[in-house]
């Protein structure tokens, strides 16, 4: 079977402060690490896939160590793993699964006047996005104190608000963050990704997405996504 790389070296460090301990546990036994989408399986009990973002498959045939995962289709996540010599039928790679990390995966909501102030609009960055899979997802950076009981909420709007839609051919979001009175006092990176199905309609003919964001220089900034046809 053919062997894929599906997360280069430079990845995997660039992932480290976000994974770390995993990493350690997980780098010997589990050398591969693949950013996917969970995906059930019909008529089988607890059965799922992982979907690549290259459009590849990967069936778990080996979930020892992560028995008793949760299954939500659709979910985004990150999987260590090794491969399993034995082909699967019907997929592309037959993995042995040494550990799942879900990806904060949400909707788009439409941003209104009464969850304005539950939305927010605290400064963040957006180091690296890219649309796969039916998702937008990015890489962010914020300022918070890694205090666990401050959650800070993270949101993909369309502005209902100002009535922002398609300009110049590209459909208008806002990447909203909330820090709920948290002390910007250290860096802090992630990852989120947001379903398009809402919509996936005006992509078809959309250029691309253009994301606002409120920086954490303090300033307006917009990011254009190109979509590929």
């Amino acid at each position: 079977m053919k062997r894929l790389r599906i997360i280069p070296l430079a990845m995997i460090l660039a992932l480290l402060p976000f994974l770390q301990s995993c990493l350690e546990e997980s780098k010997v036994d589990y050398p591969w690490l693949a950013i996917s989408t969970v995906r059930t399986v019909e008529n089988v009990d607890n059965g799922y896939y992982l979907a690549l973002d290259n459009g590849s498959t990967m069936y778990p045939g080996d979930t020892t160590f992560v028995h008793g995962y949760p299954i939500v289709d659709g979910q985004r996540a990150f999987v260590y793993f090794n491969y399993l010599d034995e082909p699967k039928a019907g997929y592309d790679y037959n993995i042995k699964v040494g550990q799942i990390i879900n990806i904060l995966t949400k909707d788009i909501v439409d941003l209104t006047g009464e969850n304005a102030d539950k939305i927010g609009d605290d400064p963040i960055n957006i180091l690296d996005q890219w649309v796969s899979q039916g998702y937008l997802n990015i890489k962010y950076q914020l300022l918070g104190t890694r205090n666990t009981n401050k959650k800070h909420f993270l949101n993909l709007v369309q502005n209902k608000i100002s009535g922002n839609g398609k300009e110049d051919g590209y459909i208008s979001l806002e990447f909203r963050h909330n820090a709920e009175g948290d002390v910007p006092t250290n860096i802090q990176e992630g990852y989120v990704s947001f379903k398009l199905n809402k919509i996936a309609e005006e992509m078809k003919t959309a250029k691309g997405l253009k994301i606002r964001l409120n920086a954490i220089n303090n300033d307006e900034k917009f990011i254009k996504i190109e979509l590929k046809k």
